[in-house]
């Protein structure tokens, strides 16, 4: 692996304090996860509708896997949870009833009934300024095949029919490949896994976290066209190579997708879920090839303007990129605090780049090269 220059270390300082901003706030997180406990109870309680099928609820995604960014110009977030009732798809010739399920018991509700939207796959609740709630439906698959217990059947309104999907599984798969410990799941009500401070996070999900941000800023007018969360963080996953350097691990995860995507001739790029291919997660690119190409034009050129970041000079230069690419507040917050935590010790020659880790320490550390009063910085 490679040993992180100065320039790459202080290029990943910038990235860190953009990712800070994009982070769940442990405030956030615990509302969130006391307006997911509510519905919980709301949904298994007695006399409710699907009882009987122990519904257990749990979370997935970017909030299960830590990869949640705030929306663009807002402070919303997108949170999904499955409820996946304990009983057979036979059960429910016509998958959508569970739909109606759920949606009949929240309109049923004073406190959700005026906020509730039903989409293609889940349940969407509301909560104004906060985040959107997505509930999924799910069953137990009664065929997993070499996928294990944890895949399920989810009911697909467009088709009429089950569709399948594996969010745990996924989970297990995304933390295998961010070297993070996997967690054992619960059944009933499933506390959120612990809250991490971004300081905490993997590098892969910082990566995740910044290609989203970016995806956003790029589809902002054309949103429907956006690559989705799931397939950019299975894309991410796949190509990650364990760097530990999140502008090193995004230049080359980038790569790796633009080296991923076939010629046109051959088709599109099909995301399978890797714990269960029956699951193509890029399945809606059928019936809208622009947004393929929208995802394929856009991949490559932010693997280009990424590449153009590592080769900056100069703060400022590195300002600009940054601004066009996650947002001018979000990046011009990042630059003042890194120049006002950098600075200084530079200047005075107080820094250095440990030899072996690359890490920036004190100058006064005995194997520790001095950094440059120039490095990364460039003409003011």
């Amino acid at each position: 692996m490679l040993v992180s220059t100065a320039a790459t270390i202080q290029l990943d300082d910038l990235l860190d304090r953009i990712g800070v901003k994009l982070q769940l706030s442990e405030t956030a997180y615990k509302l969130a996860e006391n307006r997911y406990k509510a519905i919980a109870v709301l949904l298994g309680q007695a006399g409710s509708s699907v009882a009987k099928y122990r519904p257990d609820i749990y979370p997935q995604g970017s909030l299960r896997i830590g990869t949640t960014v705030k929306l663009r110009r807002r402070n919303e977030f997108d949170l999904d949870f499955v409820c996946e009732f304990q009983a057979s798809p036979e059960t429910f010739p016509d998958p959508i009833v569970l739909l109606d399920f759920i949606e009949e018991i929240l309109r049923g509700n004073g406190v959700y009934k005026d906020n509730v939207e039903r989409k293609n796959r889940c349940i969407r609740v509301i909560y104004a300024d906060e985040f959107y709630m997505d509930i999924l439906p799910a069953c137990p698959n009664p065929s997993p095949g070499l996928y294990g217990s944890t895949c399920v059947l989810v009911p697909d309104c467009s088709a009429q029919t089950w569709k399948h999907s594996n969010p745990k599984g996924f989970a297990r798969w995304y933390e295998g490949r961010a070297q993070e410990a996997v967690v054992t799941f619960r059944k009933a009500i499933e506390p959120l896994p612990e809250h991490q401070s971004y300081e905490d996070l993997a590098t892969l999900n910082r990566i995740v976290q910044l290609m989203k941000r970016h995806r956003d800023i790029i589809f902002e007018k054309c949103p429907k066209q956006a690559p989705i969360s799931i397939v950019l963080t299975t894309l991410a996953a796949k190509t990650y190579a364990g760097h530990t350097s999140v502008s090193e691990a995004m230049a080359h995860v980038l790569r790796g997708i633009c080296a991923l995507i076939p010629n046109v001739a051959d088709g599109r790029l099909q995301v399978l879920n890797p714990t269960n291919s029956g699951e193509d997660l890029s399945e809606r690119w059928d019936d809208d090839p622009e947004a393929y190409l929208g995802f394929v034009s856009w991949i490559n050129a932010f693997a280009k303007t990424w590449n153009d970041l590592l080769n900056v000079h100069g703060i400022q230069n590195a300002k600009i990129v940054l601004e066009k690419m996650f947002g001018e507040r979000v990046a011009r917050t990042a630059v003042e605090e890194h120049i006002k935590a950098f600075e200084a010790p530079r200047q005075s020659g107080g820094l250095a780049v440990e030899r072996g880790s690359g890490l920036i320490v004190p100058a006064a550390t005995a194997s520790a090269t001095a950094i440059s009063r120039n490095t990364f910085y460039g003409d003011q």
